[in-house]
C-alpha cells in the first residue's frame, strides 16, 4: 500500500515538472519591396547585392520580402542604370519604385 502512494506521488511530481513552453512573435509583417515598370531583362540590385531579375518583383506576379530600415535599391539594364533610389521599410508597408521615372 505505502508502495502505491510513493510511486503516485512520483508520477503527479513528474508530470507537474514538464518543461515550459514559450513562443516569440513580432505581430507586424516585414515590409516588402515592389518594382513597377521593370524590364525583362533588367536586374535588381538592393544594397549593392546583385538580387536577380527585377521584373519578378513588379507587384503583381511577386514582391520581395525586406528587412525593416534603409536601403538602396538599384535597376540596371545591361550597363545603364534604369532606377536609383534610396527607401526607408517600415514595417508592413510595400514600398513601391517606379523604374520608368528613374526611381521617383
Amino acid at each position: 500500500m505505502m508502495r502505491s502512494i510513493c510511486a503516485a506521488t512520483l508520477v503527479v511530481a513528474i508530470a507537474g515538472c514538464a518543461m515550459p513552453h514559450s513562443q516569440v512573435a513580432s505581430g507586424s509583417a516585414r515590409p516588402t519591396l515592389s518594382l513597377v515598370g521593370a524590364p525583362i531583362d533588367s536586374e535588381l540590385l538592393l544594397d549593392g547585392q546583385l538580387i536577380g531579375p527585377a521584373n519578378q518583383y513588379n507587384g503583381v506576379n511577386g514582391v520581395m520580402s525586406i528587412e525593416e530600415g534603409p536601403h538602396a535599391v538599384e535597376v540596371r539594364q545591361g550597363n545603364t542604370v534604369l532606377a536609383k533610389k534610396k527607401i526607408l521599410a517600415a514595417s508592413g508597408e510595400t514600398v513601391a519604385v517606379d523604374v520608368t521615372s528613374g526611381g521617383q
